[in-house]
């Protein structure tokens, strides 16, 4: 099955216009990560066009974390400290903030694809305890 989602959603979406950092087939990786992810979770029941416009969102938003995952660990290959009288100078915060929007948008995009799933991806489950007394007290 065809991706959802384009290199052309994809650039528009996250306003990844330079393509000299951004090269197509960094994009094109994303996307076919992102659909090769959600297509075991998708119903069979949205397999076919016309594709539900959150679907395709979805999928576009999923596309835009691989790729800034992608670009965050590129930065964090590519730093390098500069060490001036001394005194090192650190590359920056440029890796913490792709990663935070890797996840924010990861996040955004399961809860646009939540109403297409047969399955839900795994999250972390609320752990519960034992109700106990407090200060001494009963149930």
């Amino acid at each position: 099955m065809a991706s959802f989602a384009s290199e052309t959603m994809v650039r528009l979406r996250f306003q990844l216009n330079d393509a000299a950092s951004v090269p197509a087939e960094l994009i094109q990786a994303g996307i076919d990560d992102a659909h090769a992810e959600l297509l075991p979770l998708l119903d069979p029941a949205y397999g076919e066009e016309p594709y539900p416009e959150a679907l395709v969102l979805g999928e576009t938003l999923l596309a835009g974390a691989h790729v800034y995952c992608a670009l965050a660990a590129k930065d964090a290959h590519d730093q390098k400290s500069v060490v001036v009288g001394g005194q090192r100078i650190e590359a920056g915060e440029r890796f913490a903030s792709l990663t935070a929007v890797a996840k924010t948008t990861r996040a955004a995009a399961w809860r646009l694809l939540a109403p297409f799933l047969r399955d839900h991806p795994p999250h972390a489950p609320a752990a519960l305890t034992d109700t106990a007394p407090v200060l001494g007290g009963t149930h």
